[in-house]
């Protein structure tokens, strides 16, 4: 089924007629409402003549392409990315510039970015969002001269833009928390190692646990096998082979929210209560912890800002400002809930 003009009005806050007579040049719209019109309907893949778009100096300064690993999905309905690139497409669109979402299936298929479409059109910068988008898109962008940046992924080498959360020190943060509320005995329920994020998460676990002086236990700590596998699904496994050790961990850290919500259903299930018995923190702050039951402690990571800064990023690359590589982080805080309480005694 094709994108709707209801779709389109949507996510332009416009209403559905305003829609209809600007693509159908028809009422006196402002050109700003226009161009949000347009950038909105060619960001979803709405079928716009080029003419449509160029009327009365009504030009795209550029076209941006949102590049992703295909298991994502619709993007814009993830919890996590989905914030992220809503906040990149609201700053690409308020600085005029077209927005496309490409989704590539691992090392294949991302020929097109490098191609002009129809009217000549190319895409002048690349954003690459996830860390399981394939290097090979990278350094074909470093030899076309095609400016990149990073989101929620970074450059072992640091050659490259990138923007980041700050994931160990927030890791870090979260087990302070526990260790202030009495928690010495900690599990930690994390996916693949070879993830950029999920791994400084991983690493933060493990170094609060020597800056506290807590036992590192190697059966407390489960890991999905893959990105795919990685979330209520590992959540819900690894929790409940915890509960049926001898000696389970009072408290439980999910590098991720849908992980967490895999543990709560775990506790749930087998009547242990939360977080009188077992407390629990999530990473991500997405939408629905706030609606868990309880409702689920977390870190909070400023998912749009990240894109915002991601957008502004790339147009100063691709207006030749400030060339050289640089790593923008952005700090994570801490969402105490219902989750957690201090240990009993």
């Amino acid at each position: 089924m094709g994108i709707t003009i209801r779709e389109i009005a949507k996510q332009a806050g416009v209403s559905p007629s305003t829609v209809s007579r600007v693509l159908n040049r028809k009422g006196n719209i402002s050109r700003e409402t226009q161009f949000k019109v347009i950038s909105v309907a060619r960001s979803l893949g709405y079928p716009v003549p080029d003419d449509r778009v160029q009327v009365e100096g009504l030009v795209a300064a550029g076209t941006v392409a949102i590049v992703y690993n295909k298991r994502l999905s619709p993007l814009v309905t993830d919890p996590f990315y989905g914030a992220v690139v809503a906040g990149i497409e609201e700053g690409l669109q308020q600085l005029g510039y077209r927005v496309l979402l490409r989704s590539i299936d691992g090392a294949d298929g991302y020929a097109g970015l490098f191609e002009q479409d129809s009217a000549g059109n190319h895409n002048d910068g690349l954003l690459l969002v996830g860390c399981d988008v394939s290097l090979d898109v990278l350094n074909e962008a470093k030899e076309r001269d095609i400016p990149v940046v990073l989101v929620d992924n970074e450059s072992k080498e640091g050659k490259v833009d990138s923007v980041v959360s700050d994931n160990e020190a927030a890791a870090k943060c979260a087990m302070e928390h526990f260790h202030a509320l009495g928690h010495r005995k900690i599990a930690f329920i994390g996916g693949p190692q070879n993830h950029v994020s999920l791994a400084q998460r991983y690493k933060g676990y493990v170094s609060a646990l020597e800056d506290f002086g807590m036992d590192f236990r190697k059966k407390w700590v489960i890991f999905a096998e893959s990105v795919e596998l990685h979330g209520p699904e590992i959540g819900y496994e690894g929790t409940s082979g915890l509960m049926e050790m001898p000696e389970r961990p009072t408290a439980i850290f999910a590098d991720n929210d849908m992980t967490a919500l895999g543990v709560l259903k775990a506790l749930h299930e087998k009547g242990i209560k939360v977080p009188e018995e077992v407390s629990v923190i999530g990473f991500d702050n997405i939408e629905v912890s706030a609606h868990t039951h309880p409702r689920l402690t977390t870190m909070h990571i400023p998912k749009m800002q990240m894109g915002s800064l991601a957008a502004r990023r790339l147009v100063d690359l691709i207006q030749g400002m400030d060339v050289a590589p640089i790593k923008t982080v952005v700090y994570a805080t801490l969402v105490i809930r219902d989750s957690t309480t201090h240990l009993s005694m």
